[in-house]
């Protein structure tokens, strides 16, 4: 995996193009150790690109590990959070992620200039009217990433689907038959299927807005200038997931909508150049000075 790596850096180079990795495994980390080593390996081989994984919450407490994801190109972690709700969490299985835990989590990828993309379930069987309200807002008093929402889906062959076809609470036993997306096939506990698709529209809503976009790259300001620029692009595609942005029109009123933050990472960045561009040009300077001068006089 090394010499590939390598080989995608050296082409990125030679094209002058950007690359960036995904790597396809639900859980990298689940190994900690084989990871750590296989990081290592990368950061001694110079095979650092940029790149995406799927990692657990829990492992990421692991200082050591941000540290080596960080040196080894580590930028955007995909984290199934599913909920903030511990009793949604035992129902998935997933007592090992600790809701309470999340936000000392992203704070620690972000000091490292990392960033998480977390999804979140809605229509599970503890979820009541009002849970995108009260997921967004946990999400705000972190550390800002890529959060998305989906509902909760009966596969066929699982226990889940098992279990709500012999309760009855199956509404399209074939739903994959008939895709509607973020359209729940089976009824909720504690609410009904048009409330749940109102709550996974506001959650989308407030995430995506203008303004969240404008208050998420403000509480990054101290990261370098194109860590924010990466983040609000992030933003926009994201955004897609839900919202149509599949024409011309819908773009440029994404942008208009979105320009307060534009403009202001835009200024900044060709400030940023254009100092870098004179530095550049003054040491230039001063090489050709200093190789014109006579060995003599050198002292």
């Amino acid at each position: 995996m090394i010499e590939e790596l390598l080989r995608l850096k050296a082409r990125a180079k030679k094209e002058k193009g950007q690359m960036a990795v995904f790597f396809i495994d639900d859980n990298l980390a689940i190994n900690k150790k084989r990871l750590k080593g296989l990081l290592r390996e990368m950061i001694a081989a110079g095979a650092t690109l940029p790149w995406v994984a799927q990692i657990s919450a829990n492992l990421l407490a692991d200082e050591e590990l941000v540290d080596l994801i960080a040196d080894a190109g580590g930028k955007w972690i995909f984290i199934g959070m599913e909920s903030i709700d511990p009793a949604n969490m035992a129902d998935v299985n997933k007592t090992f992620s600790k809701p309470a835990n999340y936000q000392a989590v992203l704070d620690g990828l972000a000091r490292r200039n990392i960033y998480a993309i977390t999804s979140f379930i809605f229509g599970m069987d503890n979820d009541t009217v009002g849970v995108a309200d009260r997921t967004v807002d946990e999400i705000e008093s972190w550390a800002p990433g890529l959060p998305v929402f989906g509902q909760l889906t009966p596969f066929p062959a699982t226990p889940l689907y098992d279990r709500l076809y012999k309760s009855g609470r199956l509404q399209r036993p074939k739903h994959w038959l008939d895709f509607a997306p973020f359209v729940m096939a089976h009824d909720p506990l504690k609410m009904t299927i048009d409330e749940a698709k109102v709550e996974t529209f506001d959650a989308w809503s407030r995430s995506y807005s203008p303004e969240r976009n404008w208050e998420a790259i403000d509480a990054i300001r101290n990261a370098p200038i194109d860590v924010r620029i990466s983040h609000l692009v992030s933003r926009l595609f994201f955004r897609g997931i839900y919202f149509p942005q599949m024409n011309k029109r819908a773009w440029l009123k994404l942008l208009y909508d979105n320009r307060r933050s534009i403009v202001s990472l835009t200024r900044e960045g060709l400030k940023t150049w254009r100092k870098a561009r004179k530095t550049r040009k003054m040491d230039s300077g001063r090489m050709t000075q200093f190789e014109s001068e006579p060995i003599t006089d050198r002292k």
